[in-house]
């Protein structure tokens, strides 16, 4: 099975991102002269292939819509509403696919697919019957879970001990007395990203202390996910960096798949369980995990319960949002300076 990778169908440079109009806006690429649509507002970009799905016609503008938002198909006069990607006519019909936008730093974008986009679908499996406590789930604290599915123990995201984010951030809910111990049973653990309160290594220096040969599964981002191991001094001996959308099977009953985040690919991934044709989906902190194209019809659903992240409180002080958060920021930068520049100095 061929892994999962992002493609850019178009690239515009700056300039011409200045020049997109609010509203409607077709795009060819100049190389493979396939089509697109841009649609702008003030809050952003979205977008899609101008390509109808009732029979591959091409959109063009829609001269009775007022309103700059719909577009119709050269070939039947089928309606797609761009700002919703939802056809109109016939109404609730079909939704058009979003490609992602990706905006770059020179001011440029591009539109990226992720291929294939619904890779769980190959080597489907039917869902066999389970017995009564067979499969259970269980909230650790923040974002680790344990999965018991039948033998094996699954591990997600194991934060159990010690601070993250430069001791900004410290658990919310207190784990078990017994989480380090099931965390050193697990059959395999995956750790979604590089973020500390998902890659804990006060957490993982515990394990490798105790079992540094558990399997640990990772995705295969641009931003390597362990890319500190080295400098952190903790010993694991069993690190699997895997391809994007490739079933991963641990035996004949379990398998699981780890994709990638639409928007943030080089950072972020999401993984789906399958125990006994019995899907589990844990989409963790992306932001459109897979491209917002997911499998339908899931066991069991897992989501981030945060509405967005800062460095609050390590920058800022006093009454919401006031004056004294600027000097507290200042503060901690040119703490962090000295000991950067006491670092060099002292060589340590």
């Amino acid at each position: 099975m061929t892994s999962q990778r992002a493609m850019v169908l178009l690239s515009l440079d700056a300039e011409a991102v200045g020049s997109l109009k609010d509203g409607v806006n077709f795009q060819k690429n100049p190389e493979d002269r396939k089509c697109y649509i841009i649609y702008k507002t003030s809050n952003g970009l979205k977008a899609c292939k101008n390509q109808c799905k009732h029979q591959g016609g091409l959109f063009i503008k829609d001269i009775e819509d007022l309103d700059g938002r719909t577009v119709k198909c050269t070939k039947h006069n089928w309606k797609l509403n761009v700002s919703t990607m939802k056809y109109v006519n016939p109404p609730d019909s079909f939704l058009q696919d979003e490609l992602e936008v990706e905006i770059l730093d020179d001011g440029g974008l591009q539109l990226i697919e992720l291929s294939p986009i619904d890779p769980w679908l190959d080597d489907p499996r039917e869902p066999l019957e389970l017995q009564e406590g067979e499969v259970k789930v269980t909230y650790l604290t923040h974002a680790c879970m344990e999965l018991q599915l039948g033998p094996r123990r699954f591990m997600f995201d194991p934060w159990l001990t010690g601070p993250a984010f430069a001791r900004g951030w410290w658990l919310l809910h207190e784990p078990p007395a017994d989480s380090l111990d099931r965390l050193c049973a697990a059959d395999l653990i995956y750790i979604s990203h590089m973020h500390s309160d998902h890659l804990s290594y006060p957490t993982l220096k515990v394990l490798s202390e105790r079992r540094p040969d558990v399997p640990i599964y990772v995705g295969d981002t641009s931003r390597a996910v362990f890319w500190y191991l080295e400098q952190s001094q903790v010993k694991l001996t069993n690190i699997n960096v895997v391809p994007f959308g490739v079933w991963q099977n641990i035996d004949e009953d379990l398998r699981f798949m780890i994709l990638m985040d639409g928007v943030h690919p080089e950072m972020d991934t999401c993984i789906i369980v399958e125990y006994k044709g019995h899907m589990i989906l844990n989409t963790v902190d992306c932001t459109r995990p897979n491209g917002g194209r997911l499998p339908q019809n899931v066991d069991l659903m897992m989501s981030d319960f945060a509405g967005g992240a800062s460095g609050f409180p390590m920058t800022f002080s006093g009454g919401k949002y006031s004056g004294e958060a600027a000097p507290l920021l200042f503060i901690i930068k040119i703490f962090f300076w000295a000991c950067n520049t006491n670092k060099k100095k002292h060589n340590y």
